[in-house]
């Protein structure tokens, strides 16, 4: 394969990769392409909002204007003066405008006392408080950052369904304490994090329900004298709804928690996901090798090649101490939502890159005895064992096979009789056949026997992935309706400022 990549000297370095030079501490022994890595690194910090800074005050002191001017609170003239200082502040543009003018969740009337002076500018604070101003903030960007969290969520949950399908016979051990338990598939340990993200996705759901009801009107947080229309504010700044008491909006902050707690649900998962992939990493495991750009290597120890997966564990780790700030400074929700969106979208490079070791995944599956517990249900269904007896056979039965230096393959009825004989609770032979023996230790067979509902099965697999598929499409509509809704406020904001100040 030819080489096409531009590369640059650092000093007397030479032939470092130009997209190098910045990959950190480490770019004199990880230089990707002739050395141990052969790419650079991914990078991690990839999020930026999607809304303007000062986006939410705006959107606050449009609606709040218009709804003013409509119910005759300001007169007609003014709120026409006040809306078109607002529109040309957007020509302006408005993060700079604001930050001009001063004043952070006042910079909206600051500019307008600034421009149309405090006869005209000054109306605009009628019926509203610093303590709505702020709460309006915090919703409004809250919403827009737990949809761009929404759209990671579902995206991965597809890279993670695309890839199930693939794998739905593809035979691994299950894992429990880092012991072999019973076999599984691939494509069944895929579809248990899609599952996964599915209840986060509702959390999600609930957490946005709480986040999107307007705090427009609670004023001081005793409600305001002013005939205000909460409905219409709530209306034209995209809110699903308004407050019952104005009190508790104002001591609200549990739709922040609300909000860290999902934040903190997904995080743990891609941990999870990130543990597993680093295991199944190292020489012991060897079930799967991640791609380079997601791994670095050692300053001394030239053969490694660490997988980077557990950066997914710290980042959960920060959110949760994140959750200690919740009330006191919005910056820590930025953080946190930054957080979860980089660890998504680097949790599904991860997967889509890496090289699932399948040969060897299905190898490990004939050491450690998965298909005792068959075993076990052989004995109870054909011998008419009670569970507990045939457990204690052939736990006795492993005992003497390690003591020989067997593997489960060369198991005979012989050894399970012997074991039988042994066990105090029973003492006799069992009438198994050899071929019943070979059933029960068949990894395939074991996989295709775990039918029951959300089990192992291929078949099931394949009922429960065709199920995700569905769930997916009707979160991604939501997802869009939501965008949508907040597009319709917005044009609905737009022709109310044209009825407004058209002569």
């Amino acid at each position: 394969m030819t080489d096409e990549r531009e590369y640059i000297n650092i000093g007397k370095m030479t032939h470092v990769p130009k997209e190098s030079k910045y990959r950190g501490h480490g770019w004199f022994y990880e230089r990707c392409g002739i050395g141990r890595i052969m790419e650079d690194a991914a990078p991690f910090d990839t999020y930026e909002s999607s809304i303007p800074e000062y986006h939410a005050y705006h959107l606050f002191d449009l609606s709040h204007v218009i709804m003013t001017t409509e119910e005759g609170i300001i007169p007609k003239e003014i709120g026409a003066k006040l809306l078109t200082a607002l529109k040309e502040m957007e020509k302006e543009g408005i993060d700079e405008a604001r930050k001009k003018a001063g004043g952070v969740a006042h910079s909206g009337e600051a500019y307008l006392i600034q421009k149309l002076g405090w006869d005209v500018g000054g109306y605009i604070h009628a019926g509203r408080s610093s303590n709505d101003l702020r709460p309006c903030y915090h919703r409004i960007q809250q919403r827009h950052l737990l949809l761009d969290v929404a759209d990671e969520v579902n995206k991965i949950r597809e890279s993670l369904l695309n890839l199930a399908p693939e794998h739905v016979e593809t035979i691994l051990p299950e894992y429990t304490a880092i012991q072999h338990a019973r076999p599984m598939t691939l494509g069944f340990y895929f579809e248990s994090f899609v599952t996964m993200l599915e209840r986060k996705f509702e959390m999600f759901e609930l957490a946005y329900k709480h986040t999107n009801i307007s705090p427009l009107g609670t004023a001081d947080g005793a409600g305001s004298d002013f005939p205000i229309n909460l409905q219409r504010t709530a209306e034209l700044a995209g809110f699903d709804g308004v407050f019952d008491n104005a009190l508790d909006v104002y001591h609200n902050y549990d739709y922040r928690l609300e909000a860290f707690a999902l934040l903190a649900a997904i995080t743990d998962v891609t941990a999870r996901l990130g543990d597993d992939i680093q295991l199944w990493c190292s020489y012991e495991f060897r079930m799967a090798d991640v791609a380079d750009r997601y791994a670095g290597t050692s300053s001394i120890m030239s053969q490694k090649k660490n997988p980077s997966p557990r950066l997914l564990v710290s980042v959960n780790e920060d959110i949760r101490r994140s959750m200690l700030y919740r009330g006191h400074d919005f910056k820590h929700m930025m953080n946190a939502i930054r957080l979860t969106v980089n660890s998504l979208r680097f949790a599904r490079g991860l997967v889509e890159t890496t090289t699932w070791k399948t040969e060897r995944m299905r190898e490990l599956c004939e050491y450690g005895f998965m298909g005792n517990a068959a075993l076990c249900r052989i004995l109870v269904q054909e011998n008419e064992l009670p569970w507990r007896t045939a457990h204690q056979i052939t736990a006795i039965m492993m005992r003497q096979a390690h003591e020989e230096g067997m593997e489960m393959a060369d198991v005979t009825p012989e050894l399970l009789n012997k074991s039988a004989l042994e066990y105090v609770g029973y003492g006799k032979p069992l009438k198994i056949s050899e071929e019943k023996l070979k059933e029960a230790f068949s990894v395939e067979n074991s996989v295709m026997t775990l039918l029951s509902h959300g089990g192992t099965a291929p078949v099931r697999v394949k009922e429960q992935i065709a199920a995700s598929r569905e769930k997916l499409k009707r979160d991604k509509t939501l997802v869009a309706e939501k965008r949508n809704r907040l597009k319709s406020a917005a044009n609905l904001r737009e022709k109310a400022i044209v009825a407004l100040t058209s002569k």
